[in-house]
Parts: C-alpha cells; sequence; structure tokens
C-alpha cells in the first residue's frame, strides 16, 4: 500500500504542540531565516533539481517556476486539535499544520541508491507515470497515456559522468554525453526550523517572494519525502505570511478538498494547493494536476 492510499485510511488522534511548546521552535526559525546584510546570494539548488525532475511529469506545473523564499516568519498553533475544524471554517496555517501531523503517521520508508520513484499523476486528460531513479545512476522510464494512445520517454542515467544521449525524448543508440547526477529523492530536514533555513538558504526567487516560496513548496510536495521531512516542509509553509484556506475545490483529477493558495505576481491568478478534507494528504494543484500514487519500487515497470 503506498502512503496516499494509507494516509487516507488514519486516524486524527494525535495532539499537535500548545503554543508554549512551540515557542523555541518559532525562535530558532526566525533566527535562522532572518537574512544579513553581509549574506551571500543562495544559491539555486532547489530550482535546478526540482525542474529536472518533473519536467515531463508536470509539464505545465513546472513551467511555472520553482522556488523557495520564507523570511520574517512566525509559527501559530492551531486553535484546536487537529481534524476538529470544519472544512467551512478551516484556516489555512491549521490545514497545513493538520496536514503536518498526519504526515507523521505514515510507515518511514528510506529509499535505497539502486531503487526507483514511482508517481502516478494526472495532469489534464493526461495520466502520466514515472520511475525516476533514486541517486540519478539508473534508467529510468516516463510513461505518458492519453486520447492519441501511450508514448514512453527513456529518462537516462548518469554514470560516471556519462549519460546515453537524447535527441527530443529518443536515446542516440551509442552516443553519449557529459552528465553529473540528479538524484530524485532529497534527504531534507527533519524539523520546521531546519526546513525553513534550507528553503531559504536554496531559495531561487527573491527574498520574501510569497509566490516563489509556494510554487517550491508545491514541487517538494509532489515528490517522495519521508514522513519527518514531509511534516517539517508543511510546518515552515504554514508560517509563510499571506497563505488562504479555500473552499470546494477540487484538484485535477476532480476529488474535492481544502485549497491553501499563495498569491501570484503578475495577475496570473492564485496556485492553490489541495489537501484531503479528512485526512489531510495532498491531492496535488487546483485544475492542474493531480498526484495519484507515490511509493519507492525496486525496478522500473513496478507500481507498489
Amino acid at each position: 500500500m503506498d502512503d496516499l492510499r494509507l494516509l487516507q485510511q488514519v486516524g486524527q488522534e494525535i495532539p499537535l504542540a500548545t503554543p508554549d511548546q512551540l515557542a523555541p521552535t518559532r525562535d530558532r526559525i526566525l533566527a535562522a531565516m532572518t537574512p544579513t546584510p553581509a549574506a551571500s546570494p543562495a544559491p539555486t539548488t532547489i530550482r535546478r533539481e526540482a525542474r529536472r525532475r518533473w519536467r515531463f511529469v508536470f509539464g505545465g506545473v513546472a513551467a511555472a517556476g520553482l522556488a523557495a523564499a520564507i523570511v520574517s516568519v512566525f509559527v501559530l498553533a492551531p486553535d484546536r486539535v487537529g481534524g476538529d475544524v470544519p472544512a467551512a471554517k478551516a484556516d489555512a496555517r491549521q490545514v497545513l499544520r493538520d496536514a503536518a501531523a498526519a504526515a507523521l503517521r505514515l510507515p518511514d520508508v528510506a529509499p535505497r541508491p539502486d531503487q526507483f520513484i514511482y508517481t502516478r499523476s494526472q495532469e489534464g486528460r493526461n495520466l502520466h507515470e514515472s520511475w525516476l531513479s533514486v541517486d540519478g545512476t539508473r534508467d529510468g522510464l516516463i510513461r505518458t497515456t492519453s486520447a492519441d494512445g501511450k508514448t514512453e520517454d527513456l529518462h537516462p542515467g548518469c554514470r560516471d559522468g556519462r549519460r546515453n544521449a537524447e535527441r527530443g525524448n529518443l536515446v542516440v543508440p551509442g552516443r553519449t554525453e557529459p552528465c553529473t547526477p540528479e538524484p530524485n529523492y532529497l534527504d531534507l530536514p527533519t524539523d520546521a526550523a531546519a526546513m525553513g533555513a534550507y528553503l531559504a538558504e536554496h531559495r531561487s526567487g527573491e527574498p520574501g517572494s510569497v509566490n516563489a516560496a509556494g510554487k517550491d513548496v508545491m514541487d517538494l510536495g509532489y515528490g517522495y519525502l519521508r514522513p519527518q521531512s514531509r511534516a517539517a516542509l508543511y510546518e515552515a509553509a504554514a508560517a509563510v505570511p499571506g497563505l488562504r484556506a479555500v473552499e470546494n475545490v477540487k484538484d485535477g483529477a476532480g476529488r474535492p478538498g481544502i485549497g491553501i493558495t499563495w498569491p501570484t505576481q503578475g495577475g496570473t491568478g492564485d496556485i492553490v494547493l489541495v489537501f484531503d478534507a479528512k485526512s489531510y494528504a495532498f491531492l496535488g494543484v487546483s485544475g492542474s494536476s493531480a498526484v495519484l500514487a507515490l511509493s519507492v519500487v525496486d525496478k522500473v515497470g513496478q507500481t507498489g
């Protein structure tokens, strides 16, 4: 059973922390993420890794850009224990903290370097399946099923600094090209303060860009994360200013849920992340895409 299905079945009994218990974490986040005048420009690691990882699977979503910048933040404790507030009165930060509590109930599976991250997703009427190498050295596969039929794109791994050359989505027989392995699993921080610092350090948007922060949380949510890292991501996201809960939204597969939105720049419309109203599993992006399955497998073609 993959983690998304399991999350649909778990309860909401685990109590969340009190404001007094959260105070030290809040202080650490503020200390870690407040920029200093002498700070050097942060690298763009998240943008580079995320764009390649999802460029075939979520073309429309990845094209929007991936970034993170969470600065001058604070953590709010939910008014009630997770799951007690109905969707009609949901608070954006509380939904994210409920999602963090729910993530901690998932099985903790540490991917091995020789394994693959399997994702089944939907974007419009297209169904995508991908098997991407955990450490980036093994050949993966991306399969798309649409009204026009089924296509398969090889995703060459990088071994000893070389990988099979591609022209378009086809591998050129007998030719290789220089490369650097790009892992498709990130061993991310496991607490909110460290996750906030990681996002700030690896931002590719401008400091303080709420729009960029939302996009990065979106991208990392699509990927495979171990429970503590996923919980830390949602807790850090809960500290982003300007969040808003949206009722009666649906992901790209038509599944209903609670939406969390960050305002975009330039009047292009809000990005709405959709969470299941009962399990608080991340479902996808409203009107755009949906994650249907996410798991660690031993070989290409295996689904769980």
